[in-house]
Formats: structure tokens, sequence, C-alpha cells
């Protein structure tokens, strides 16, 4: 379940299914902005890593499935939708409307960049086996929050995209709709989906939206393509 927090001040929102001295998560909402394509938002990334004690890694997205593992002495991770952390490490990504993955087990997580694309080629899967081929994890041991995200009400696709999305999943049920001359997709639904069908049987949905209701974070289909974006953060 997800619950909201403050960290220096501002609201986040955690999932209760990684509450561990282990490691420490959060989402940020629109009051704590790392990220932003017009404004400098490094005096929130300093005080950030201040209160985490640890310099954060970051990444730049390209909606596909590439996933590095976080290493010292290295802090942008160029072209890459996946950021491996050990223990010790500390990371954000950036998100508009794309779903934000957080994997974690016995003190090994994985930041996840899931927009259809990246579901396409389904990451959420590459990710789970990322886990079973260098750790030798059992997936039903694998934690994953599903972060804020667009809802289906809000996503509508053209028909392409949700066929190839529906192509994912074995099952689809209530995961693709098409209503009054379009096509909606639950991106959140179908991650789980995909989690499910590797063996993964902890995961955690966030039920806020991106687009709609609260307008806790941002949303680049529905903000005239903001600059500013949400962020999901991992200490371990």
């Amino acid at each position: 379940m997800f619950y909201f927090d403050t960290i220096v001040g501002r609201k986040v929102v955690k999932s209760d299914l990684l509450k561990s001295d282990e490691i420490e998560h959060f989402f940020t909402t629109r009051e704590f902005c790392l990220f932003s394509k017009t404004e400098d938002m490094s005096e929130n990334v300093k005080l950030l890593e201040n209160y985490l004690g640890k310099e954060l890694c970051y990444n730049q997205p390209v909606h596909g499935t590439y996933i590095e593992k976080v290493v010292s002495n290295k802090k942008f991770y160029k072209e890459t939708d996946g950021l491996l952390i050990e223990e010790g490490g500390a990371a954000f990504m950036n998100f508009g409307d794309c779903v934000p993955l957080l994997f974690y087990c016995n003190k090994i997580a994985i930041i996840s960049h899931a927009g259809w694309r990246g579901m396409a080629q389904n990451i959420a899967k590459k990710s789970v086996k990322r886990f079973i081929d260098d750790y030798r994890f059992n997936p039903k041991d694998i934690k994953v929050v599903i972060g804020p995200a667009i809802c289906k009400n809000c996503y509508n696709v053209g028909e392409d995209v949700y066929k190839t999305l529906y192509n994912t999943v074995e099952k689809h049920e209530s995961l693709f709709e098409y209503k009054n001359g379009k096509f909606f997709v639950d991106l959140k639904g179908i991650n789980k989906q995909q989690l499910i069908e590797s063996g993964v049987e902890q995961v955690d949905v966030c039920p806020y939206c991106t687009a709609c209701g609260e307008k806790l974070f941002y949303s680049y289909r529905y903000e005239n393509q903001t600059g500013y974006r949400h962020s999901a953060v991992v200490k371990l």
C-alpha cells in the first residue's frame, strides 16, 4: 500500500512493501522536483543528497531496455533505461507519464523506466531476468513497486500500440479497452501482468495517476509536454 511521507519538508510517496532498514525509497511529487529541461534543479538534488548522505546517480532514458550497473565514480549513465544498484549505492530516475518500476531483493535494487516502447520490449521481464542471471535470485523473493504513472482512462493510443502491448501479456482482462472509437491501455496493469508472468508474486501498484486526480505529479501528455519530471529515488 502506498502512503505519504515528507523528505526535507516536501511531500513524497512510498510503498509499505519496501519498509526496511536496508532500503530508502520514495517517489517525489511536484513539491520536490529533481529534474527540469528548462530550470536548474541542482539545489534540490544537493538538498536530497545531503539528506541521504550519499551522491545520487542518474540516467538518460531512451525508451529501451538496457540496464546498467551503477559503479563508483560514475554519476551519469547515458542511454539506459535501467539502473542496477548494489549495497551502498543511490540513484534517481525521472518520469513524465511513463511507469517507474522499482525492484528490490536481498540488498540489490533496480530502477527501470517503462514507457510503452520499453514495455513492448519487455523491460519488466528483462529486469527480473537480470536478478536471476546475475544473482540467482528466485522471482518469488523479488519485491516490485510500480510507481505513479498515467492511468488507463487517460491513456488512449493508436491501434498499432494497442496491438503491440496486447501481445506482451498472456492475460488481458481489464488491461485493454476500446470505447468511443479509441483504444485505451493500462500501463501499470500491463507491467504488473508481465511481472506475474515472470514469477514475481510481491507487487504493489501506485493508485495515483499523473494526468488526472489530485495533480500530485507531472504529466508530459496533459501539461503541454512539460519539461518538469517527478522522480523515483532509491538508496541502499
